[in-house]
């Protein structure tokens, strides 16, 4: 069985990268601060590295008939993701918001309709460190929080491609 692994390239622009896979080169938008080395929560980097796909989170009300070789999870309205590096809860998902600093993953924009998270700082959540990296949709600005950005239709075709020894390469 041939695994599909997936390189993230840097490119003379600070926060475009090229996703390559089976021979494609597609458009990412990675960090404000580029690739590197992470170094704490709210930096902006891109964390250079090897990661695994982790779990396929999508709103059931804009996305359907997926069938990912990896774990899913619907997003409904409370959803949120716990970015308070204080939090008991920190770097997880959660159901709804807790009294602690957490990110809206039910947004009317479509840059969570569809999303994978990585294995960074997932098992064991190190504090402070920086909270996961996602692989989501595009949005209009021209950088990301830290996270990977492809248009939609991009992120459907990988999914098809993702299995579970499929391996995220940033550098």
């Amino acid at each position: 069985m041939m695994v599909t692994n997936f390189y993230v390239l840097k490119t003379n622009k600070k926060n475009i990268a090229h996703l390559m896979y089976d021979r494609k080169i597609i458009k990412c938008k990675v960090g404000k601060n580029g690739i590197g080395i992470k170094t704490r929560e709210g930096d902006r980097v891109t964390p250079r590295g090897t990661y695994k796909f982790f779990e396929v989170f999508y709103r059931s009300d804009r996305v359907n008939d997926i069938k990912p070789k990896i774990p899913t999870k619907k997003i409904e309205r409370k959803s949120v993701w716990c970015v308070d590096s204080k939090s008991p809860f920190y770097n997880t998902f959660q159901k709804r918001k807790k009294n602690f600093c957490c990110e809206n993953l039910y947004r009317k924009d479509h840059l969570y309709d569809i999303f994978i998270t990585t294995s960074f700082n997932i098992n064991p959540v190190k504090k402070f460190k920086g909270s996961a990296i996602f692989l989501h949709c595009l949005d209009k600005n021209d950088f990301t929080e830290g996270c990977l950005a492809i248009e939609k239709n991009h992120l459907f075709e990988i999914l098809k491609l993702i299995k579970p020894s499929s391996k995220l390469i940033i550098y």
